[in-house]
């Protein structure tokens, strides 16, 4: 069973439930998500009803979602004269396939195609997608936009570049944003390179996350120092500079319950640092592989301190996850210690397989988009960009 929620205009679908088919093949049903299995060299066919002018999204994703997997889908879409309407074999996040509103022309019996592009000698489980591509009023096509951009940080005296991923027809709707920062010796584009705009892009076609804005920016030399004075660290051009650049550049939330923060290893401390620092300024924060050590910061602002002083009630919502052979587990687990003695609510994932790579990150970036968005898929309606206070 499946319920509905209106969404700023979209139809947002909750699968309650995944069907699994053995030996893959079979129909497919709009809103459905099935599970397939591909041996070396096989083909799986899903069949679904369609009619002319409708559009549709159908994702192919390596499932379960694994760093080591070789599985490479392929997809391809046949009409109900057996012409091949379109295929796609890496459009979605990592080396999944996606094809996102594609425009049916006739009503009729339509099939898909799934098969490994490594067809030859890759195999494993995938997880087959489809839902009727609905868009707001307005709106002519699912695809986001990315914006880069670049502003004079007063704090760390130099210009600094960022990225914001906008949904479709971001100007009529104010949405809410998550803040997201990358790792050490890495930059803006950092979560691009992991699939978070193709991942949101995904969700959203699919209904399983609300539209959602990514506002990424490069940290610079400031990012990577231990500095944590009063208004001259990372944390400062965060809050002082950043944020409201963007609040005021771009149609989003700017009251506590529409944003979130987050970050990659370096990043993910400074999310926690911020986020438990200033509870009060966002509804989440999650650190995916966080790099915590306990002494490269003052007890004021170490979030392995901070664990052990803070009031849990008072806390945004916390995520943590790492891999199993994550070089950084050893503090990442005192932090999860810390947290549990201090009664602070969180979540902690700790998966099975999965390094301090991109590879780990990317395998599970829809994980982290369901843990930001979750707050938000209950909003029945947003203000308007040229609503005023």
């Amino acid at each position: 069973m499946r319920r509905l929620l209106i969404f700023f205009g979209f139809v947002l679908l909750l699968f309650a439930t995944t069907t699994l088919h053995a030996n893959g093949g079979g129909s497919i049903s709009y809103g459905e998500t099935v599970e397939g299995d591909l041996t070396p060299n096989e083909e799986d066919t899903w069949t679904f009803r369609g009619e002319a002018g409708q559009r549709v999204v159908i994702s192919a994703e390596r499932f379960p979602h694994d760093p080591t997997s070789t599985l490479n889908p392929y997809l391809e879409l046949y009409g109900p004269s057996g012409e091949l309407l379109a295929s796609d074999e890496d459009r979605g996040v990592g080396l999944d396939a996606l094809l996102l509103g594609i425009e049916l022309p006739e009503d009729g019996l339509y099939s898909i195609k799934v098969r490994s592009e490594r067809a030859a000698w890759a195999e494993g489980g995938y997880q087959l997608a489809i839902a009727a591509d609905t868009l707001p009023v307005g709106c002519d096509t699912p695809e986001g936009e990315i914006i880069t951009g670049e502003f004079q940080s007063e704090i760390a005296r130099t210009a600094l570049t960022y990225r914001v991923y906008l949904p479709p027809c971001h100007e009529n709707i104010q949405y809410p944003y998550i803040v997201l920062l990358h790792g050490s010796a890495s930059s803006d584009s950092h979560w691009d390179r992991i699939g978070i705009d193709d991942a949101v892009m995904r969700g959203v076609a699919l209904g399983r996350i609300p539209p959602v804005v990514l506002a990424m920016p490069f940290g610079g030399e400031y990012g990577n120092l231990n500095i944590f004075e009063e208004g001259n660290s990372y944390e400062y051009i965060i809050l002082d500079e950043f944020m409201p650049l963007v609040e005021e550049n771009y149609c989003l939330m700017t009251e506590p319950e529409g944003r979130a923060i987050g970050g990659i290893s370096r990043g993910g401390f400074w999310a926690y640092m911020i986020g438990m620092r200033n509870p009060e300024l966002f509804v989440s924060v999650g650190g995916h592989s966080p790099f915590f050590d306990l002494y490269h910061a003052p007890d004021t602002h170490n979030p392995l301190a901070l664990a052990l002083s803070v009031d849990g009630e008072t806390m945004p919502r916390l995520w943590m996850d790492r891999g199993k052979f994550d070089y950084a587990q050893y503090y990442i687990d005192i932090m999860e210690e810390r947290l549990v003695e201090n009664n602070v609510p969180h979540t902690f994932n700790l998966y099975d397989t999965g390094e301090h790579r991109e590879d780990y990150w990317t395998a599970h970036v829809d994980d982290y988009l369901a843990f930001y968005t979750e707050p938000w898929t209950e909003m029945d309606t947003l203000p308007a960009c040229d609503e005023t206070e």
